[in-house]
């Protein structure tokens, strides 16, 4: 009995992976057959609601800031209109602290159309139920497909073959992303791409094609399972954030063998001799649970909740490269 489950696993594992790139190869067919490379989008293209029912522009987009941070969720979101829950605080306390930054999370990144786990599609109904599960804390090992299901989208943007596709898609969504919160493209203002695990590598995917609308691109890596991507040629800087004692981390070296010191002229090693990519300490810390990156507990030896350790040093790095400042810091003394 207990064999013939793992095989029928087994084959469901195969046949998931196979028509993984199915929604990336759809989007590709429906409207970019043809096209060479990524564009802005109209404003009218960037308002369309998922599914390409048209969205209504507002009078007035929000101001302009002097940097912009995308947040690219981990593989256990379902849509772009909420966070998992365990990640809304830290996401939250970023968008308080970072000054003269515009912090950015309406993005599914598992989706090349942005589109919902739970919308428009012929499974929407299982996956609200799913959804609705994961957040009740109820059948986590059924809930878990979500995560599946995401994590071979992860290996669809780290291909090679299909990767471009993917990643196109997804820096087309980031385009969008951004004008619907001010981002004026003839300024040019520094973007930092945040990916949370699984979120890191479809950053990584995303920078070649965003680089290519001459925008200056960053990728912060936070407990990132990525590879070496051709976007990190693209990327100005490239920071790698991860706990001590994180373990799942580095199954992403172990997956990614252009990551070696073998592979000299990968994009990583490159990015890692040239200095582009700096390697942080985020302390004690796990890749999920109790003392992971979203955990309010238990407290670090300084006092400190985990979240609040991992906003700290995302705040520091951003503030050390220049690109924002810290709302919450000290006034200089005179």
């Amino acid at each position: 009995m207990i064999g013939q489950v793992v095989v029928w696993v087994v084959i469901a594992l195969v046949i998931a992976g196979l028509v993984a790139p199915n929604e990336a190869l759809a989007w590709w067919r429906r409207g970019q057959l043809g096209q060479h490379g990524v564009e802005w989008p109209s404003l009218a293209d960037a308002f369309t609601l998922p599914g390409g029912e048209p969205g209504e522009i507002p009078a007035q987009l929000p101001p302009e800031t002097g940097h912009y941070l995308v947040y690219l969720s981990g593989i256990g979101t379902s849509g772009p209109e909420q966070l998992p829950v365990f990640e809304i605080p830290m996401v939250e306390r970023l968008a308080e602290r970072v000054g003269d930054t515009t912090v950015i999370w309406d993005i599914y990144p598992y989706s090349p159309a942005n589109t919902a786990l739970t919308q428009g599609r012929r499974l929407s109904r299982l996956w609200r139920r799913l959804a609705a599960w994961k957040s009740e804390q109820r059948l986590g090992a059924v809930a878990f497909l979500i995560n599946l299901r995401n994590a071979f989208q992860v290996f669809v943007s780290a291909d090679r073959r299909y990767g471009p596709l993917f990643n196109w898609a997804i820096a087309q969504q980031i385009a969008a992303a951004l004008l619907r919160h001010g981002y004026l493209p003839s300024r040019r203002k520094p973007v930092t791409l945040l990916g949370w695990s699984g979120g890191a590598q479809i950053a990584a995917g995303a920078a070649w094609y965003l680089s290519a609308l001459g925008m200056d691109v960053r990728v912060l890596s936070m407990a990132g399972m990525l590879g070496s991507d051709p976007g990190l040629d693209r990327a100005r800087q490239i920071w790698h954030l991860r706990g001590d004692d994180d373990r799942v981390v580095g199954v992403a070296v172990a997956l990614a063998p252009r990551r070696w010191p073998i592979f000299p002229n990968s994009e990583w090693n490159r990015a890692r001799r040239d200095g582009r990519l700096q390697f942080v300490s985020l302390g004690p810390l796990k890749h999920t649970g109790a003392g992971g990156y979203f955990a309010a507990g238990p407290l670090l030896p300084d006092g400190r909740e985990p979240r609040q350790a991992t906003a700290d040093q995302i705040v520091q790095v951003l503030v050390d490269a220049g690109l924002a400042t810290d709302n919450f810091a000290a006034p200089p003394q005179a």
